[in-house]
């Protein structure tokens, strides 16, 4: 233990035999004395514990006792706004800034006050005062002004104010870190990697960080660096048992089965009652084509939890590649009866109405399934297959065309050209063609996919030409 970490511990047993000493003198009603410093870390640890009465009466005690210290002052206003008293909390920082008006966290927590009632004008202010006031804090001010950002769930000015961070001091951690985080959560995951690795560049023997740079690896598709992140975590604190679970998420994702479920069972070694890695387990022998197993996996994450709604969906899937219709339906609604808020669930009920031949039901399905997620084109494509499973092209046409006015996926498109085409409609064909094209050519192929016939339609042909020659699509 250095000079430093020696402090740090000292400061800490004193400030936990204080905070002793504060709760014995509630109980026997004595008020006691502390000094400056005490009188923050026990109003700090209150807050912590979530007893927010208790540090407000160590704040008002300690602000009787020495009331020119401005952080008691300070401690008091964010008690405060932890209580809700926004408002109030503000009167209090007015008072304080009077005393002390370049003092940064006055306004600091001021801004954090404004931006919570939903002035952000006024909260702008306030925080542009705490950076002028900051002098080389000013990265720290500017890290908690993007932290009280992301209170009001302002993740892009939060992440504006961690970069500006960045640029006044590049080695801050915590706004490293939250950049991590919170490119990761906005999808951009190869900002998300670049910030965390400047962390760990600072601080290598972080678990925790390996273990989210791991998680935006495997979003990004890259698997391999993903399972290497995470076995970092791993190496760093062996009783992470997380990382074991995720290795073999991001190994599933690769499309290695195998490999998967072998770390799964390495996970159930210590966590033997999670039946989600059973879960998972059975969806990869699903994939394997090992129907058995898969089937003898979800059995035992149900037996674990009867609510395991994705057990119970996943049983369904293998009766239905199966073509054991009746059994399918019956595990689908069971896992409905758990979550019927889950799109998927409708959609694959209403696939397997369909293979069953019971269209009503199909389409009663389909209907749920829109309503959750109208902007899945394959909910709508789906729907259309099924009036077609019953040669209801006139039926297949106008749902495409309703879908299109909710969602106008150029895929949903091109498939209502084919279906004209089918019904020899060639004028509405070729408009919604020309339509299709000017919004993805690139996709073009799919018409093709649809309606293999396409290519011998000479005026089609020559439209489709003509298109890619003034458009210069090669």
């Amino acid at each position: 233990m250095n000079e430093e970490e020696r402090k740090n511990f000292s400061s800490e047993e004193d400030i936990s035999e204080a905070l002793n000493r504060f709760k014995r003198s509630l109980i026997s009603g004595n008020k006691k004395y502390f000094d400056v410093s005490e009188f923050e870390g026990i109003v700090e640890q209150l807050l912590e514990e979530g007893d927010i009465n208790a540090s407000e009466i160590a704040a008002r005690q300690g602000i009787q006792i020495h009331p020119n210290a401005v952080t008691l002052h300070l401690k008091y206003a964010q008690v405060l706004l932890s209580k809700g008293k926004i408002e109030d909390a503000i009167k209090h920082l007015n008072l304080v800034e009077k005393i002390e008006s370049t003092n940064p966290d006055v306004h600091l927590i001021k801004g954090s006050a404004w931006l919570v009632l939903g002035d952000e004008p006024k909260a702008g202010r306030s925080f542009r005062k705490a950076i002028k006031s900051a002098g080389k804090e000013v990265d720290d001010i500017l890290y908690h002004i993007g932290a009280a950002y992301v209170q009001t769930g302002d993740i892009p000015t939060a992440i504006q104010h961690f970069e500006q961070a960045l640029i006044a001091n590049p080695k801050n951690e915590m706004a490293l870190y939250e950049l991590g985080f919170f490119c990761d959560q906005q999808g951009d995951y190869k900002k998300s990697v670049s910030y965390y690795n400047q962390y760990l560049d600072i601080d290598p023997f972080n678990y925790s960080t390996w273990f989210n740079l791991g998680i935006t690896q495997n979003k990004a598709g890259n698997h391999d660096k993903a399972v290497e992140a995470y076995e970092f975590a791993l190496a760093l604190n062996d009783e992470f048992h997380q990382a074991l679970f995720n290795i073999a998420n991001a190994h599933a994702n690769a499309g290695r089965y195998k490999d998967a479920i072998k770390k799964y069972f390495e996970y159930l070694e210590f966590e033997p009652e999670n039946d989600d890695a059973y879960c998972y387990i059975g969806e990869c022998y699903l994939n394997l084509e090992d129907y058995t197993k898969s089937a003898e996996h979800y059995q035992k994450a149900i037996d674990i939890n009867e609510d395991n709604d994705t057990a119970w969906f996943g049983v369904g899937l293998i009766m239905w590649v199966e073509k054991k219709f009746p059994e399918s339906i019956v595990f689908i609604k069971k896992a409905l009866e758990i979550d019927d808020s889950n799109p998927e669930y409708w959609l694959t009920l209403s696939k397997v109405y369909n293979d069953f031949n019971h269209k009503k039901n199909a389409v009663k399905a389909l209907k749920k399934a829109v309503k959750l997620e109208p902007e899945n084109s394959e909910i709508w494509l789906t729907w259309a297959d099924v009036y077609l499973n019953f040669e209801e092209l006139e039926n297949a046409i106008q749902i495409l065309k309703a879908a299109i006015k909710k969602n106008g996926d150029a895929i949903l498109k091109y498939r209502l050209v084919s279906l004209y085409l089918e019904n020899k409609d060639e004028p509405d064909a070729f408009e919604m063609l020309n339509t299709a094209m000017k919004q993805d050519f690139l996709q073009i192929n799919l018409l093709f996919d649809f309606y293999p016939k396409a290519p011998k339609n000479k005026r089609l042909k020559k439209l489709v030409d003509e298109f890619r020659k003034a458009n210069n699509f090669e």
